[in-house]
C-alpha cells in the first residue's frame, strides 16, 4: 500500500515537503553543532530542485526555463563580448588604457 502511496501525485508532494523538513532541519543542525558531512548553505536544497521538476511536469515552458537557467550558468559571460574594445590591460608592462566613450 505504501508502494502506491509514493507513486501518487499527491504521495510524490509529500514526500517533497517531508524531504524539505528534512534538509532544513539538517541544515539548523550544521548552523548549530557543524556537522562535518554538510556544507554551508549554499546553492538551492534539495527540495527546491524537486519542486521545479515537478512543475516542469506539468507546465511545459516550466522545462524550458529550467534549460535556460542551465545553460546560462554553464556560458561564460564576457563583458566586452561585442563592443568594440574601450580598455586595455598589459599586465607585462603594468599599464591600463581607459577610453571614454562618445
Amino acid at each position: 500500500m505504501a508502494f502506491l502511496i509514493v507513486f501518487t501525485i499527491p504521495g510524490l508532494v509529500l514526500g517533497l515537503v517531508a524531504l524539505a523538513v528534512i534538509d532544513r532541519m539538517g541544515l539548523w543542525a550544521n548552523r548549530r553543532f557543524r556537522t562535518p558531512w554538510r556544507r554551508d548553505d549554499q546553492g538551492r536544497g534539495v527540495s527546491a530542485v524537486g519542486v521545479d521538476e515537478l512543475s516542469a511536469f506539468f507546465q511545459g515552458s516550466k522545462r524550458h526555463q529550467l534549460d535556460e537557467k542551465r545553460s546560462s550558468l554553464i556560458l561564460r559571460d564576457e563583458e566586452n563580448d561585442g563592443a568594440p574594445p574601450r580598455t586595455k590591460v598589459d599586465l607585462e608592462r603594468g599599464t591600463a588604457v581607459i577610453r571614454r566613450s562618445s
